[in-house]
């Protein structure tokens, strides 16, 4: 009968072991290697260790032969094992680059027969999502004009919008945001593999098909009311919906003393004559609009509200 096969371990190699399973930037396997050996050090038979860990009596012994012999660089596979894999960085760079630039958006299908074509790289779209999970998500596409803003007229106009988010946390104004948004059959924004904490950006397209049009005003954590129309909404809309407002607005103002202030992008039936024609009569009345600079809707906080109930809603949608 052959010895008892047993290793024996130092303070700093037990520490040491005990520390690599406990470890989050290490596999499962060497975990479980450095857990074997450990075992051993304190008396515990090949069996009892193939057992504890849901392996074989012929893995555990071959786990602490490669300790005795290679030290803790026993516990990894050895370099060159398995297949070579068929791509490179240099492949991965590339498309990065393609979700970085191409003014489109990707899904896997689209990648793999991209990297095909250009680099003559053959993977399936199952295993580049693979690859492509370690900086990359499947996430929605969003139109933008931000190439089109003013960086000046954007600061100040969000220096005087956090004044009034100020002046209405104090309860000396009431401040309300308004916007459209709609649902239709065809939705321009759609989705594309894209890096993580960042969202590609699309040039707006020709929307298709009738839409489903909403006129929201939202002030937080009080009202949130719209009208609807099928088609889009027009100035007489819009002035009927705010004439409202400044009929609810004179009478706080009589009230309290309280002005209401809107704010609003540059939307052409928010900037009509008719509109403009209506200013005067709505300031008397206590009710101002504040608009924001061209081509940043997206400092209005509607606009993510709005994106919040769309994803609530049943069906597709654009907004």
């Amino acid at each position: 009968m052959g010895a008892r096969l047993r290793v024996f371990l130092t303070q700093e190699e037990e520490r040491t072991l005990w520390e690599l399973r406990r470890a989050t930037t290490v596999s499962q396997r060497v975990k479980d290697r450095a857990e074997a050996v450990r075992l051993s050090h304190l008396g515990w038979y090949v069996e009892q260790i193939a057992t504890h860990l849901h392996s074989t009596a012929k893995t555990v012994r071959k786990t602490l032969n490669a300790w005795k012999t290679k030290g803790l660089g026993g516990l990894w596979e050895a370099s060159g094992r398995g297949r070579q894999r068929r791509w490179s960085e240099a492949d991965i760079e590339y498309l990065e680059d393609c979700l970085r630039i191409d003014p489109r958006t990707y899904n896997s299908l689209q990648l793999a027969e991209k990297l095909c074509r250009e680099r003559q790289v053959d993977l399936s779209p199952e295993y580049l999502r693979q690859i492509l999970k370690k900086g990359v998500i499947w996430k929605r596409t969003r139109v933008s004009h931000q190439k089109r803003q003013d960086p000046q007229k954007r600061l100040a106009k969000q220096n005087d919008l956090e004044i009034l988010e100020l002046a209405a946390a104090a309860g000396e104004i009431d401040l309300l945001y308004a916007d459209e948004s709609g649902c239709c059959l065809w939705s321009a924004a759609s989705y594309s593999y894209y890096f993580k904490g960042e969202q590609k950006r699309q040039e707006q397209t020709k929307k298709r098909g009738k839409r489903l049009s909403l006129l929201g005003l939202w002030q937080p954590l009080v009202t949130f009311v719209c009208s609807l129309v099928l088609g889009r909404q027009d100035s007489e809309d819009f002035i009927k919906l705010m004439h409202e407002q400044a009929q609810v607005a004179s009478a706080i103002y009589q009230r309290t003393g309280r002005i209401r202030v809107i704010t609003l992008d540059n939307g052409s039936i928010h900037t009509s004559l008719a509109v403009k024609q209506k200013l005067p009569q709505w300031e008397a009345m206590g009710l101002y609009l504040f608009f924001l600079p061209p081509y940043c809707s997206e400092m209005n906080p509607i606009e993510l509200e709005w994106e919040h109930r769309g994803s609530r809603s049943i069906g597709r949608s654009d907004v």
